[in-house]
């Protein structure tokens, strides 16, 4: 369960240095039509999502997907996130760990960067979502915050 959690982490990190890799070779307006692009396609992803599966599977300390969430939301720097776009990135955590969001594909990179709030992404999601009338994604973020995903655990 641990070394599939290590590699969920991984594969955030990968994913996300390779979005914000292809973001960085363009130039400012580009890289904000992207940015809103991937905002819209994250928002798009997040409305399929079964919430309520999203929170059996994450409910139990023990369970795989809590091991997940716990090696992802290590990768973020919860302290820069603003509370609006740390609701989203909890959620595409939360998402991603219970297997109702891929982090494969095309949406990959897009998903790992607001899972990481890069560039502000997490934010632009959640904006996306309110200006379509979406529901709004569970928030995870107090799971994250009383103990079921220990973020401030470090490797020595």
């Amino acid at each position: 369960m641990k070394a599939r959690a290590a590699e969920f982490g991984r594969t955030l990190r990968t994913e996300y240095e390779a979005g914000k890799t292809g973001a960085s070779d363009v130039d400012d307006a580009t890289s904000e039509a992207t940015d809103d692009a991937d905002a819209a396609a994250v928002a798009e992803a997040m409305k399929g999502v079964d919430w309520a599966k999203v929170r059996a599977a994450t409910s139990e300390k023990s369970a795989e997907a809590a091991h997940a969430m716990k090696s992802m939301a290590a990768e973020v720097d919860w302290d820069k996130v603003q509370p609006v776009a740390a609701k989203v990135s909890s959620a595409l955590i939360a998402a991603v760990a219970s297997g109702q969001l891929g982090i494969g594909g095309r949406f990959a990179a897009p998903v790992a960067r607001a899972i990481m709030n890069d560039r502000n992404l997490a934010g632009r999601v959640s904006a996306t979502l309110a200006a379509n009338d979406a529901a709004a994604p569970s928030d995870f973020l107090p799971a994250v915050r009383d103990g079921a995903i220990d973020t401030t655990a470090r490797d020595a």
